[in-house]
């Protein structure tokens, strides 16, 4: 097994197909078709298909695919450290971060970063705790910042605890239920809710109340798109109120007096314990870590 081997793995899985694998990797598409081969012959087993949407990997061929990804990273992140040590490369940095730690821990830890590292380039891969810690798994990003996810288990990443945030109910600003100040005033309007698996803590809230149950609209994997549709209709959601606070302090979205009792949104930083983080992505870490702590002075 080698790694131009793993590397065309990835990208006939990532393109669709040999021919285009080839064409983005710049070589010939004989050489990627043998690379295959070869993959293949030295694991005996077969890791792609063909489908009417191209080629796919099989079953073990995703296992495969998922380690190759992590080996393909660190090869790359040791060929950036030995270039940033020779001066030939500035320092990139990819972080996983949920909405909440967006909006109560980015802006901090990246000014504080930039004193010490001005040349550094960060880039930040948004999202649900799925998504974010999918991309860690398969070293898409460095480390991450959200919580738990409640459907996996995490016994593959190192999990420490840099603070909380607690939910509310949020609506916008001009919002007929605007001055709400109990559930019942909320039944007659549709709710969103981001929570993957399980029922919508609302739901439940709704059902102790005695209140009918609330009519769920749209499952917002996405912030940006809970943001707009809650700004653009008369939609209603629990979410972090940590996470929302910038629009709140802007006269967009209203905090409503009603405390539900549901527990604080935990955030995590996570990181991988198959590979070490690079002595920038450390000491953005870091600075993560103390931006949660001036958060609890």
């Amino acid at each position: 097994m080698q790694n131009p081997q793993l590397r065309d793995l990835i990208a006939v899985v990532e393109t669709g197909s040999v021919r285009s694998a080839a064409r983005k990797l710049g070589i010939a598409q004989a050489a990627v078709s043998k690379n295959l081969t070869a993959l293949e012959k030295s694991l005996g087993v077969p890791l792609l298909v063909r489908s009417a949407r191209g080629v796919e990997p099989t079953e073990l061929g995703r296992i495969v695919l998922r380690r190759a990804r992590v080996v393909d990273a660190e090869l790359r992140h040791l060929q950036e450290e030995i270039e940033r040590f020779n001066g030939e490369r500035h320092d990139v940095i990819t972080v996983g971060l949920s909405a909440t730690a967006e909006a109560m821990l980015l802006s901090d830890a990246i000014s504080r970063f930039r004193e010490h590292t001005p040349g550094a380039l960060i880039s930040v891969f948004g999202g649900r705790s799925s998504s974010t810690i999918g991309a860690l798994r398969e070293a898409k990003v460095d480390f991450a910042v959200g919580p738990l996810p409640g459907d996996q288990g995490v016994t593959d990443l190192r999990t420490e605890q840099l603070c909380s945030s607690d939910l509310g109910i949020f609506v916008r600003a001009d919002h007929p239920a605007a001055g709400a100040s109990d559930l019942a005033s909320l039944v007659p309007y549709g709710w969103l809710y981001s929570v993957r698996s399980g029922e919508p803590a609302i739901v439940s809230e709704m059902r102790k109340r005695g209140l009918p149950a609330p009519a769920l609209v749209a499952h917002c994997d996405s912030p940006t798109a809970l943001v707009a549709l809650l700004l653009q209709n008369d939609y209603i959601a629990v979410n972090s109120v940590g996470a929302l606070e910038p629009l709140r302090r802007q006269g967009l979205l209203k905090l409503l007096a009603i405390d539900l009792g549901l527990p604080p949104a935990v955030q995590y930083l996570m990181t991988s314990m198959m590979r070490p983080l690079t002595t920038s992505a450390a000491a953005l870490a870091a600075e993560f870590r103390r931006a949660s702590r001036r958060l609890r002075r």
